[in-house]
């Protein structure tokens, strides 16, 4: 599926289960300002707290990527999980590890600068040797695409980082790991 998105505030009929692709989950303030509260993968429910509530979408989704889903009616999936104990541990597994992880959120985006934010990605994505893009770094933290223009130009004027076309690379952990400390 090409195009999969939810709008925050509108109640949907369906349950979803993310069999493939990527989809961000996130908050739009009324000045239109995008919070990411996650990216979900394989696996993921998507609109089962609405569904077991009854109310609208607590966030909006949008894919990332081209994205395989199993929908499912929410009279269905209420049903599913009475008659399935193992499901309904899958669900509230599911659950506990959105709440972990929006803790862990809320505590990132109320205590840290945008440019920690950055820093701490930067670190833990190297880390991993993983690919940092823009587009990465703005779903994982709380800053404006302007700011963290103005974020990374500063990591390169300090010849911490490196920009080729789209690709962010770390080229002195060290000091990175230096300017967090600093900076915390």
């Amino acid at each position: 599926m090409d195009e999969f998105q939810f709008d925050q505030g509108t109640q949907y009929d369906n349950t979803y289960i993310l069999a493939a692709g990527k989809v961000k989950i996130y908050l739009m303030s009324a000045g239109g300002k995008a919070v990411a509260l996650d990216i979900y993968e394989k696996g993921a429910f998507i609109g089962e707290q609405e569904a077991l509530l009854d109310k609208p979408y607590s966030a909006s989704v949008v894919n990332l990527t081209p994205v395989t889903v199993l929908r499912i009616p929410n009279e269905v999936f209420k049903i599913w999980l009475k008659e399935d104990q193992q499901f309904s541990q899958k669900l509230i597994a599911n659950l506990a590890a959105q709440i972990y992880t929006l803790t862990n959120r809320t505590e990132r985006y109320s205590l840290h600068s945008a440019l920690d934010q950055t820093i701490s990605y930067l670190i833990w994505a190297t880390r991993r040797n993983q690919v940092v893009t823009r587009t990465n770094l703005l779903n994982e933290i709380d800053t404006s695409s302007r700011n963290l223009n103005r974020i990374i130009k500063q990591l390169r004027d300090l010849d911490v980082i490196t920009v080729d076309k789209s690709q962010i690379v770390v080229t002195d952990l060290p000091q990175l790991i230096t300017i967090l400390r600093n900076e915390g």
